[in-house]
């Protein structure tokens, strides 16, 4: 008989641990909360127009490395359409002045020197840390629970030469390396790649992937990308079940040991499971479901002390005009500030013109996004529950005050407007259960740097965890892995060879 696995959340991580699961002769069920795969990996419709609300890039999009198969196991990747942008972002300051953040590195040397020609020193810095890191090329790497003195030595083999680089780089976050530059332009346009708390070393590494071509954009969306994944699992006779919002992960003691041993939804519906998985958030995992149990010290100060990313919202406009930009994303001032939340007041915006994906809106018309970060998921959770019709014009507000900002830049939006959107901290929350709303979990700050969390709980058996909060950094890479990890744990457990099936092979 097969061993059966339980599995919660139907984002990347969690259909990637059920796919391999199924290769390996595994029963597995999904329970997602949602109606739609993907997670936070997700699309959603407004009037003709497709929103995209997760991936700018895909780590893993070009042929010749280790990503790429790994993604070439549950896509398959020779079908996947991929833009590569030539400028990662473009900053702008109120004067007009710009500089343009090139993905290829020779450009970027040349653009930076022009603009910042006094901050020769810096740019040299992140110039050759990102030139050395373009030649890179990290194993596909175990969990640690199956780490070998093989696997050991391939690492240090592969990794060895950018050692002091990555140990040098990590312990400087993005804002503190802007705070050289003695360029005001430069230090603006430093400061605005990710989120300033953030080590510079993960943006000269996907520098490196950039100009490597990479880390390019799947056309079609996000929800496109994830379906594509769950048509995958579903063939290989694994089982979802939408609208299933689970409340409890089960355990039974045998005297001596704690066992996962199902899961129950919120209608008290019982699943039993041989070994149960949560591709879910974590917070929620580790305390809600299993009441705070197996937390031991260690991880209670992990998610007491380390920094999320923040929520966000996301303003979404459909302009019944072409709009066209070669940048990845556009960052400009408003011409008035805008408040967002009691918190955050917005006076510069972070665009993407989303006119290099066809399939996103209507022929001859643009779609428009921006992500808005605040850390004030309360006030909006608490503004829809209590206050719902003050939530609605509070957006309204929002959406009106940003577009007239926008216009001296982009030119006339109001008069073309036919669909506009703004999901909130709430509405991130109500869809993926994500604590405090964050979209892509811990933050590697130099304090965290390459740090990840177990797989596993100390005292209970039979379970393990997946995805963004025991990858820190998040991001689709870290879904895909630590998926196939898990997957790879549970057939050394049961004393199977892991085994995998990719696409032309």
């Amino acid at each position: 008989m097969k061993k059966k696995v339980s599995i919660i959340g139907a984002g990347i991580a969690g259909m990637s641990v059920g796919s391999y699961l199924q290769m390996n002769g595994f029963e597995t069920e999904i329970h997602e909360l949602h109606n739609l795969p993907g997670g936070l990996c997700t699309s959603w419709q407004r009037n003709g127009y497709n929103i995209d609300g997760c991936i700018h890039w895909l780590v893993g999009s070009a042929e010749g490395q280790s990503l790429y198969n790994a993604w070439n196991e549950l896509i398959d990747m020779k079908k996947l359409q991929i833009y590569d942008h030539d400028i990662f972002y473009q900053y702008e300051d109120e004067s007009g002045k710009c500089i343009r953040f090139y993905n290829n590195i020779d450009l970027l040397e040349k653009e930076l020197l022009e603009k910042a020609p006094e901050d020769r020193g810096v740019i040299r810095d992140y110039i050759h840390a990102a030139r050395r890191f373009s030649a890179m090329k990290p194993p596909l790497g175990k969990p640690r629970d199956l780490f070998t003195l093989k696997d050991m030595g391939e690492t240090v083999f592969r990794l060895g030469p950018y050692l002091g680089l990555l140990n040098k780089w990590s312990k400087v976050s993005i804002a503190d390396f802007a705070g050289r530059c003695r360029n005001p332009l430069l230090r603006k346009t430093i400061e605005n790649l990710f989120v300033p708390e953030m080590g510079i070393v993960f943006v000269m590494i996907t520098t490196a992937w950039m100009h490597n071509k990479t880390a390019g954009y799947p056309i079609g969306g996000s929800l496109a990308f994830s379906k594509l994944i769950e048509d995958r699992y579903l063939a290989l006779g694994g089982r979802i079940h939408y609208h299933s919002r689970i409340e409890e992960i089960m355990t039974r003691s045998d005297g001596s040991r704690n066992q996962a041993c199902g899961i129950k939804d919120s209608q008290g519906k019982e699943y039993p499971a041989d070994f149960v998985v949560s591709a879910a958030d974590g917070y929620t995992t580790l305390f809600r479901m299993l009441k705070g149990r197996f937390v031991d010290s260690k991880t209670n100060a992990f998610y007491n002390n380390n920094l999320l990313f923040p929520s966000y919202l996301q303003l979404s406009l459909g302009i019944s005009r072409m709009l066209e930009s070669s940048a990845s994303s556009l960052i400009f001032p408003l011409t008035q500030a805008v408040k967002i939340d009691p918190a955050n007041t917005l006076s510069e915006i972070g665009i993407r013109i989303h006119s290099f994906d066809p399939n996103l809106a209507p022929e001859g018309k643009t779609l428009i996004t921006a992500l808005i970060p605040s850390r004030e998921h309360k006030y909006w959770v608490n503004l829809r529950t209590d206050e719902f019709e003050n939530y609605k014009e509070e957006k309204e507000r929002i959406i009106r005050e940003l577009v007239s900002g926008m216009e001296k830049r982009l030119g006339p939006l109001a008069d073309y407007l036919e669909m506009k959107d703004l999901s909130t901290p709430a509405t991130v929350i109500r869809y993926t259960n994500n604590w405090k709303g964050s979209f892509e979990g811990w933050i590697m700050t130099p304090s965290l740097g390459f740090r990840q969390l177990p797989l596993s709980l100390r005292g209970l058996d039979n379970f393990w965890m997946a995805g963004q909060w025991v990858s820190p950094g998040g991001g689709l890479p870290s879904a895909l892995m630590t998926g196939r990890g898990v997957a790879e744990i549970i057939c050394r457990k049961t004393g199977r060879k892991f085994k995998t099936e990719s696409f032309n092979s």
